[in-house]
């Protein structure tokens, strides 16, 4: 909304016509943004009682448009894998690491859960990049194992202490389940998942080839059963999703005038298919909302 000093410099003079309507524009503005929301506050009062959501909606300059208890610390699921693909890349800029380096598959490096290496051939060899791209596009935990190892847990977390990250903790590998008994659980927020998203688009973290480059892997996530699913055909959503047994996440950018960055997380949910349900009516409330 233009302001009145605003008319003052484009003509010296301030009519009243015009102080008018830029008085009457922005009040519908402001009218349309402040009600918007109300749909929002009204979806998450719908829910079931024992559904909890954690969510934060924001713009690039981080400007924050809505939340819900954002800095609710929660166990990351696979969402800790953006931070993880964001650290191999400062690296490979850096030069202390290359996109080709190869890597040798063992079969103590195979675990459960999501992805495809854990049923291929001990031995064979891959590039950081299958890796990477793996981790993001199938959420391969044994891909993203081999990345954690490569790296160094230590650089992992080292990367998020560094820019601010407290909430976010890199703290075991996947499917690690003697870690989670002994009390060493991954964690994020909604609050620093968007920040980080929207650092990212920013060109903060890497330059522009290598943000161009994450942002590629996250566009080519396979699973769009959560902010995608609502959201209209041909809508460019660049995110990672996170599922354990009892939350499932979803953190992404939604493209239109300027990048969207909404991160939504559900526990206590029933089923994966009501969780995603209200991830995907979020994100198109959000997305209706804030006029893309």
């Amino acid at each position: 909304m233009q302001k009145v000093s605003d008319y003052r410099q484009m003509s010296g003079t301030l009519s009243l016509d015009h102080l008018t309507n830029g008085i009457f524009f922005g009040l519908l503005w402001l009218l349309a943004a402040c009600a918007k929301p109300d749909a929002l506050t009204a979806y998450l009062a719908s829910l079931p009682d024992e559904i909890q959501v954690s969510y934060q909606i924001g713009i690039q300059e981080r400007e924050v448009l809505s939340v819900h208890d954002p800095a609710r610390r929660i166990p990351s699921a696979s969402i800790i894998k953006v931070p993880i693909l964001i650290a191999l890349m400062q690296d490979v800029q850096e030069g202390k690491r290359s996109l080709s380096e190869e890597i040798v598959l063992h079969e103590s490096d195979m675990v459960a859960g999501a992805g495809e290496l854990q049923f291929r051939a001990p031995g064979t060899v891959y590039s950081l990049e299958f890796l990477a791209r793996e981790m993001i596009r199938i959420s391969d935990n044994t891909a993203t194992n081999l990345l954690i190892q490569t790296l160094g847990m230590d650089r992992i977390q080292g990367w998020l202490q560094s820019h601010g990250f407290r909430q976010t903790q890199l703290n075991r590998l996947m499917m690690d389940f003697g870690a989670i008994e002994a009390g060493r659980q991954n964690y994020t927020s909604a609050e620093e998942m968007v920040r980080m998203l929207l650092e990212l688009a920013d060109g903060k973290y890497l330059d522009a080839k290598g943000t161009d480059f994450v942002l590629e892997l996250l566009r080519d996530c396979a699973d769009r059963e959560a902010i995608p699913s609502k959201l209209p055909a041909g809508t460019v959503v660049a995110h990672k999703t996170g599922t354990l047994d009892y939350v499932r996440g979803d953190a992404g950018l939604v493209w239109g005038e300027k990048p969207l960055a909404i991160c939504v997380f559900v526990e206590g949910f029933s089923s994966l298919e009501q969780a995603d349900e209200i991830i995907g009516q979020i994100a198109l409330l959000a997305f209706d909302t804030y006029g893309f």
